[in-house]
């Protein structure tokens, strides 16, 4: 994918997760459109706009409306860098390889996420971070999945055919 319609749709995800996706929180849990873009991307294509467009909007994501500035950022590019070494490990045609790969992702990104409030003097208990996953987990795993069914037919053409799977063994 191009760098402009990668950052594009970025854009837009970051728009919307300051705008009017509070409007869809359920308990105070709303989805983290970037943190989806960033597995997908990371996951599906082998450039790397995903841990790079991660880095630049999860900095502008925490000028804007985080307390602490580079926490975001420095999660994505975390979870960017694990996503691709299961890319390698896994096969990304499978459904649950994106799903496994979501849900690791997410709670990877909140663990790293509490862990650095934390340290920095945040009053968030563990308790309070613990009764949100399921909500994250579940929130972010839809989205994943809807983005993989929309950006796996531009990466991996002739996916379901018999002669594509015949010349691979």
């Amino acid at each position: 994918m191009k760098k402009r319609w990668a950052a594009l749709i970025f854009f837009v995800a970051f728009l919307l997760q300051g705008t009017v996706l509070h409007l869809f929180s359920i308990y105070g849990a709303t989805p983290n459109l970037i943190l989806c873009l960033v597995v997908i991307f990371s996951f599906l294509y082998e450039d790397f706009n995903g841990p790079v467009l991660g880095v630049v909007f999860g900095l502008l994501a925490d000028v804007c409306m985080a307390q602490y500035v580079g926490v975001a950022a420095l999660t994505y590019l975390l979870v960017s860098l694990l996503v691709i070494h299961m890319r390698e490990t896994i096969n990304k045609e499978h459904l649950a390889s994106i799903i496994l790969v979501s849900v690791g992702s997410t709670v990877l990104y909140n663990f790293i996420y509490f862990l650095i409030r934390s340290g920095l003097g945040s009053s968030y208990s563990l308790l309070y971070w613990l009764k949100l996953q399921p909500l994250y987990i579940l929130y972010n795993s839809l989205i994943v999945f809807v983005l993989y069914l929309v950006f796996i037919k531009r990466v991996v053409k002739y996916r379901n055919d018999r002669y594509l799977i015949w010349k691979k063994h």
